[in-house]
């Protein structure tokens, strides 16, 4: 997908600011009668993809999922935030994600499992943030904080 390609989509009320970010869910059982279902759930969005409301659009719906009702907006898939391999970690490389750490319990564990990166889903690294300092509780260093953008489709 072209990064700058905009999605039109229905988000619930509260989320519904530019800037916000969410990962798309899919369709829920609640859905199935909506007569706005095929905007909502747009057929460009991708389930476990993360995206963020560039604009809000005046249109707004009742919806039984999101309390105060739904508003139409634009979005845009966004980039992730993340900790790889200093091996890894080039402008431009494009990587299989695997995360680097699985204790839960880690102060870093987001960024080694960022909201919309799935485990063998392949990324391209879009800048290099620098070295990632925090101690690893598995004792992995050599670690980079990354963005990444998934590759498209």
């Amino acid at each position: 997908m072209d990064e700058d390609e905009k999605i039109v989509t229905i988000v619930g009320s509260i989320l519904a600011t530019e800037g916000a970010e969410f990962v798309y869910a899919g369709k829920d059982k609640a859905c199935e009668n909506c007569k706005v279902v095929k905007v909502c759930h747009n057929a460009k969005l991708k389930e476990g993809r993360r995206y963020k409301v560039c604009e809000v659009r005046k249109t707004k719906h009742e919806c039984a999922l999101h309390e105060g009702g739904a508003k139409a907006v634009e979005v845009s898939e966004t980039s992730m935030t993340c900790v790889i391999p200093t091996s890894q970690a080039t402008r431009r490389t494009r990587i299989t994600y695997k995360p680097v750490c699985d204790d839960e319990f880690c102060k870093g564990y987001a960024f080694c499992h960022p909201d919309g990166m799935e485990e063998g889903s392949r990324y391209v690294v879009l800048e290099v943030l620098g070295s990632y300092t925090e101690m690893c509780p598995k004792g992995k260093k050599n670690l980079k904080l990354v963005e990444m953008h998934n590759v498209p489709t």
